[in-house]
């Protein structure tokens, strides 16, 4: 059986998902060695580890994100307040990175249409070499 149920993780503090999740991990890195070793007696422990660790890791993030908040300690103050809908709450536009992308899109475009339409001959492709070769022989 789970040594760790999720309503037993829901329970924990932020700080202590973080350690648990330390803990596992470096557990995990042992097993994985014993394991090649040969030495492991019961490798479904890998799994039971591996899937432990996401599971915390999920729930972190359900509650670092305001999906579902974890129970505080005596005197702790939530990590990460629930975003508001206040007209300030709204993230910073970047126009500057959003006119160089379109200004590269656009400069891409014009190079295939002017690739397109040159005839291969000016371009210097190999084919339209080739066939000239062949003509004069």
């Amino acid at each position: 059986m789970r040594e760790l149920k999720v309503e037993r993780m829901r329970e924990m503090t932020e700080d202590d998902i973080v350690t648990k999740i330390r803990e596992l991990k470096e557990e995990l890195f042992h097993l994985r060695f014993r394991n090649t070793m040969r030495q492991l007696q019961n490798p479904l422990l890998l799994r039971e580890k591996k899937r432990d660790v996401a599971r915390l890791e999920t729930i972190l993030n359900e509650h670092r994100t305001g999906i579902r908040a974890l129970v505080m300690g005596p005197g702790t103050a939530p990590a990460v307040a629930a975003p508001s809908k206040g007209a300030g709450a709204a993230a910073p536009a970047r126009p500057a990175a959003k006119a160089k992308t379109k200004a590269k899109a656009a400069a891409k475009a014009k190079a295939v249409a002017k690739r397109v339409s040159e005839p291969a001959a000016k371009r210097g492709s190999k084919s339209a070499t080739s066939k000239k070769k062949g003509k004069k022989a």
